[in-house]
């Protein structure tokens, strides 16, 4: 697979990128295949004691670890230098515009009564698509994650910048102003959950806290105690994480609109970084080659992520056929395992070397050292 020209290669990340666009797979399979035939999505969800259920039913939070792998990983690779604000966003463009404008292009074929200048305008630049208004069917679905992301890419050389200088006590301080100012917004009558998911005043806690948390980890490292300290704390961050999942699932999930959603995201981030930063830590003595698959699905996750929506609403149209058990949902499960998961793989491989693959071969380095060594603040 095309490796990063700037950031060391850790399988471990692909690990965790695959991990998070299996569980968006599944929960789009589990809340979409029994909707197939028509009917409410919010009024169909199904509510669950089972931690692992509760996982798949809110398996939007995928989407979270998304987020928080995105600033750990740049500020990882970062560590302690800055990089060209152009020769940044130019590799970032290269790696995410391809496959984007490929969907949108796709989209506007499969809907051309829907074709509007303006709007077609308004998607082709990422950043500007923000919030849930896909309009060019299910090739599209997901492109306000992009415009998330590149929102946040937009941001970050000044954001590592201030890193450099000021210490993670200033990202912090960051985080809390964006938590005020979703409470202020729901105060105001907003709709807090669609804040806290669908844009970047709700996500940029994530982003911020997987910054913080790179350099939390490299400072373990520094010492075996913290090392060692970090390995044996995996099991008790898996074991959290699902409790915290459980208790979003039990308090409503998504769809409940409450003014406790303003600290989900920050809350949601701090339980991502805790699993990323003791996985990279832990000592695993797996099978190299489950670790060599696992790490190829990473490598495609992006292409998985985009395309999912494509796949499921295509298989979906043969509901009846692949009716394996009488619960539409335990079905859906058994599904996706059998055809969606294997599908999705195959068509993301053919995306990934056909599409994206060329253009990430046009990289280059962006990394410069800064002209005074910098003291990493506190």
């Amino acid at each position: 697979m095309e490796k990063s020209v700037n950031i060391a290669y850790l399988p471990r990340l692909d690990h965790l990128r695959a991990f998070a666009a299996l569980i968006v797979l599944y929960y789009h399979s589990f809340q979409l295949l029994p909707q197939s035939a028509g009917g409410s999505l919010i009024e169909g969800w199904v509510h669950t004691k089972n931690p692992l259920l509760a996982m798949v039913v809110e398996g939007h939070t995928g989407v979270a670890l998304f987020m928080v792998l995105s600033g750990f990983i740049f500020t990882w690779g970062a560590n302690g230098r800055e990089v060209t604000y152009f020769g940044f966003l130019r590799n970032r463009l290269l790696r995410i515009y391809p496959l984007y404008a490929w969907l949108l292009l796709v989209g506007i074929a499969m809907t051309p009564d829907a074709v509007d200048p303006a709007k077609i305008l308004e998607m082709a630049v990422p950043f500007l698509n923000a919030g849930n208004k896909a309009t060019y069917g299910v090739a599209t679905s997901l492109f306000w994650t992009v415009a998330v992301e590149f929102q946040f890419y937009l941001i970050f050389p000044f954001l590592l910048s201030i890193l450099n200088r000021q210490g993670c006590r200033q990202l912090a301080l960051m985080i809390l102003c964006a938590f005020v100012y979703r409470l202020i917004a729901d105060q105001f009558g907003a709709n807090s959950r669609a804040i806290a998911y669908w844009t970047i005043v709700g996500r940029i806690d994530q982003f911020l806290i997987g910054m913080i948390a790179a350099v939390a980890l490299r400072r373990c490292n520094d010492t075996p105690q913290g090392a060692l300290w970090l390995g044996r704390a995996f099991l008790p961050a898996i074991l959290l994480m699902l409790t915290m999942i459980t208790v979003f699932h039990r308090a409503g999930g998504y769809p409940v609109i409450a003014t406790w959603k303003t600290a989900w995201p920050t809350v949601e981030a701090a339980g991502w970084a805790f699993i990323i930063v003791t996985y990279l830590s832990v000592r695993i003595s797996g099978s190299p080659a489950l670790s060599r698959m696992t790490a190829y699905i990473g490598s495609i996750s992006y292409s998985i992520y985009l395309t999912n929506f494509i796949v499921i609403t295509q298989i979906g149209r043969y509901g009846d056929i692949l009716k394996l058990m009488p619960n539409p949902h335990i079905n859906a499960l058994l599904v996706c395992t059998a055809v969606v998961l294997p599908a999705s793989i195959a068509l993301s491989t053919l995306t990934y070397f056909a599409i994206e693959q060329p253009f990430m071969k046009m990289r280059r380095k962006y990394m410069v050292e800064p002209q005074q060594p910098l003291r990493m603040a506190a």
